[in-house]
C-alpha cells in the first residue's frame, strides 16, 4: 500500500496503449488526469502519492476540492472516472482490495447541443477558401472533415492505405483505437488520390502504405525548414486561421463534426444514420443532435406571427 502511484501510473498507461489499443493522445490524457490527483496528494500531504492514498475520503477531499475551483462538470467526471479506470486495473493485480470510487457520487452529464454549429454554407466555404489560396492539403483536409465529420485525430493519422476508391476510407483508426470504413463521396476520393499523386509523392519520396497523407512545414532557428506529419493541434491551428478568413474565427475542428451531424439529421431525420457516420458506440451519445435548436424553435411557432398580428389589430 506504501509503494509510490507515478511509477504505477505509467505501467498503466502502457497497459491503455499496448492492450487496451488506446490512441498516444489517450493515454496522456489518462497521464494528465492521474498527475491532477497526484498534485493534489503531494499538497495536502507534502509527499509523493501511495497506493494507500486511494481511498474514498481522499478522493472525495479531491473532488470537493475541484468543485470549490469551480471546475465543469465534464471534466471532474473525466478525472473521476480514469482514477476510477486506474483503481479497477489495481484491483485486477492484487493491489487494492476493492475500487474506491464506487463509494463517490458521481457528477452528473449535462449532454448540450451545440450552441454554435456551422452550416453547410460554412463548411463549403472553408473549401472556396482553401481552393482560392492554392492550398491542396488544406482543401483534402476540410473535404475529409467537411463529408465525414471525423475526429481530428482520426483525420491528421490517415495514410495512403487508408485510400479505398470506390468506397472512400478504410481501417481509419478511431477513437479508443479501433478501426472503421468511412464512406466518401467519389468526387472527393479523386481529389484525394489526385492530391497523393501531385503533392504527397513529389514531397515525400517513393509512397509506400504507411505514408501519411497531410504534412506541417515551418522554420525553426539554425535549422531551417522542417517537415513533419501533421498533429492534432496543427489542425487546430489551421482551423484558426481559416476561422478568421470566412468570418468565424471561433471554428475548431470538432464544430466541423457537428455540423455534419447536424446536416445529416437534418436531412433524414434518423438518428441511427448519424451514429453510424460519427461512430458513436451507443445511440444515447448521438441524442444530442435530435435536439431542437432555437432556429427551428423559431419557425415552429412562426404560425404565431398571423395570430399575434390579428389580436393586436
Amino acid at each position: 500500500m506504501a509503494q509510490p502511484l507515478p511509477e504505477l501510473m505509467d505501467q498503466f498507461c502502457t497497459y491503455q496503449r499496448k492492450q487496451k489499443g488506446k490512441t498516444e493522445g489517450g493515454a496522456r490524457t489518462y497521464r494528465w488526469n492521474l498527475e491532477q490527483f497526484t498534485t493534489f496528494v503531494r499538497n495536502r500531504e507534502g509527499r509523493v502519492a501511495r497506493v494507500g492514498d486511494l481511498n474514498p475520503e481522499t478522493l472525495q477531499a479531491w473532488m470537493d476540492q475541484m468543485a470549490a475551483e469551480d471546475l465543469a462538470l465534464s471534466t471532474m467526471r473525466s478525472r473521476q472516472s480514469t482514477v476510477s479506470s486506474f483503481c479497477s486495473w489495481l484491483v485486477k493485480r492484487g493491489m487494492l482490495q476493492a475500487n474506491p470510487v464506487v463509494r463517490l457520487d458521481r457528477p452528473p452529464a449535462r449532454k448540450e447541443s451545440p450552441r454554435q454549429v456551422p452550416g453547410s454554407d460554412l463548411m463549403d466555404k472553408l473549401i472556396r477558401v482553401a481552393r482560392e489560396r492554392r492550398r491542396p492539403r488544406d482543401v483534402a483536409l476540410f473535404l475529409v472533415c467537411r463529408f465525414t465529420g471525423m475526429r481530428r485525430e482520426s483525420v491528421t493519422t490517415l495514410r495512403v492505405c487508408n485510400l479505398a476508391p470506390g468506397w472512400g476510407l478504410r481501417g481509419v483508426v478511431v477513437k479508443g483505437g479501433k478501426t472503421r470504413d468511412i464512406p466518401l463521396p467519389s468526387v472527393v476520393t479523386q481529389y484525394l488520390e489526385q492530391y497523393v499523386e501531385n503533392i504527397v509523392a513529389k514531397e515525400n519520396g517513393p509512397l509506400t502504405p504507411d505514408t501519411p497523407l497531410f504534412w506541417s512545414s515551418w522554420g525553426r532557428a539554425r535549422q531551417g525548414r522542417v517537415r513533419m506529419p501533421m498533429g492534432g493541434k496543427n489542425f487546430w491551428r489551421l482551423c484558426k486561421t481559416y476561422g478568421r478568413l470566412i468570418g468565424y474565427p471561433q471554428l475548431k475542428p470538432h464544430d466541423l463534426r457537428h455540423g455534419v451531424a447536424m446536416e445529416v439529421y437534418g436531412q433524414h431525420h434518423d438518428l441511427e444514420q448519424v451514429r453510424a457516420l460519427l461512430g458513436h458506440t451507443r445511440l444515447e451519445t448521438t441524442q444530442v443532435y435530435a435536439r431542437i435548436q432555437p432556429k427551428e424553435l423559431k419557425e415552429a411557432v412562426s404560425f404565431y406571427e398571423s395570430k399575434a398580428l390579428e389580436v393586436l389589430s
